[in-house]
């Protein structure tokens, strides 16, 4: 084996051991297991030991491997939810989705403006702190076993409908900076690609992949119908990013129409053991090395005030909807505190909008410092809820 190799199994085996170690940890103090792997990702990445074990987990190669990670936690998350209590909550989701991005997106644009003066930045802002990643959430949730719930399907259908709504506000705000006014071809052009995807993968994928998923069954060769499963998820990722939807979007459409054939509890136990022996933990250790030391002394104030922000805004503006559409205050509050994360969509929301030279050049001090506050906030927004709904979860039924 090469130096590179030998070094990449030292990254593996490092961060799964500590993984298990440290989440074992969290969790006889009663606290979710993925905050200790996220600090797995902290202590072992750049900021800190990382160059001292000359390891890089935050490499491209390790990266891979994490990003196959939240792929297979969002596939698992689909097959947990039936089709037909996600439709059953359709309408909340949208009413939900809905006041995560309003509210979120008033409050960063309006912090902008104060801060910085700057009306694309405060756009920025604005767009970042409306993306919601519902990764942890969703491992939080299959870890409760509520994942199947009205509250549960609430927040995973509320987050396809954020991701969508998401994307065309940044899109908006993007051109805003680029061409001085939206582009009404390119949001029509986007909107219309979306349609095909949810068309191709809701509709054409029910009646396809059902009579695919027999005929895999029915193979000789060992494990074809997993290998099916995986190549679905992966494929319907692949053709998400490519209409500019979330990756794990089409993993969650992916594993939702799994679930819908017989063969959901056995792909379910398979790629459960596949994802969290390897994968889905190596994502949360991922997420640890994004945390950047330098940006909490720079501009404390300014991180202090846009994390209450995103914090509440999401907790009120998805959760008070929730509330007057009939949900019971538990209820609502799951679905508030769930919506909270932004972790890796925001990140690349701020990566959007900083490429389209929203905060000058891409290459300079402003940039710079509002990619590290979306950094902070995103990987904030991801640990904080994290207790809270797992106690808000406990004895939970839905």
């Amino acid at each position: 084996m090469s130096g590179g190799e030998i070094v990449l199994l030292l990254e593996l085996g490092l961060a799964l051991l500590l993984a298990k170690v440290f989440g074992e940890i969290f969790e006889r103090f009663n606290q979710p297991a993925v905050i200790g792997e996220i600090l797995v990702g902290v202590i072992i990445g750049n900021e800190l030991l990382g160059p001292i074990l000359g390891i890089d987990i935050a490499g491209e190669v390790f990266r891979a491997f994490a990003t196959v990670g939240i792929m297979l936690l969002l596939f698992l998350s689909g097959l947990e939810v039936e089709l037909k209590k996600l439709k059953a909550t359709g309408k909340l989701s949208a009413v939900v989705a809905l006041g995560g991005v309003i509210l979120p997106f008033l409050g960063g644009y309006l912090i902008g403006m104060w801060k910085f003066d700057d009306f694309n930045i405060a756009m920025l802002l604005g767009a970042v702190l409306t993306a919601t990643s519902v990764g942890v959430s969703a491992r939080i949730l299959m870890d409760s076993k509520a994942l199947d719930t009205k509250a549960g399907s609430t927040i995973l259908g509320a987050a396809v409908i954020d991701d969508v709504l998401g994307i065309l506000i940044i899109v908006i705000v993007s051109s805003i900076a680029v061409t001085g006014a939206i582009s009404i071809g390119t949001l029509g052009s986007i909107a219309m690609k979306m349609a095909v995807f949810f068309f191709i993968t809701l509709v054409v994928g029910l009646k396809v992949i059902g009579k695919l998923t027999d005929i895999f069954e029915k193979m000789g060769t060992e494990k074809a119908f997993i290998a099916l499963c995986l190549t679905m998820g992966f494929l319907f990722g692949v053709f998400a990013e490519s209409v500019q939807i979330a990756g794990i979007t089409g993993a969650f459409i992916a594993g939702l129409i799994i679930g819908e054939t017989p063969y959901r509890r056995r792909a379910a136990e398979e790629i459960h053991t596949l994802g969290y022996g390897f994968f889905i933990p190596l994502f949360f250790v991922s997420v640890g090395t994004w945390i950047d030391f330098d940006a909490f002394g720079k501009s404390i104030e300014l991180i202090l005030i846009l994390l209450v922000v995103a914090l509440l805004g999401k907790l009120v503006g998805c959760g008070l909807p929730a509330k007057l559409m009939g949900c019971s205050t538990k209820e609502a509050s799951i679905i508030g505190v769930g919506m909270i994360p932004r972790l890796e969509i925001g990140l690349v929301v701020a990566a959007i909008g900083i490429t389209a030279n929203m905060a000058g050049d891409p290459a300079g001090p402003l940039a710079a410092e509002v990619l590290s506050l979306a950094v902070v906030i995103s990987v904030a927004t991801g640990v904080i809820p994290l207790p809270f709904l797992k106690s808000l979860l406990k004895d939970y039924e839905g």
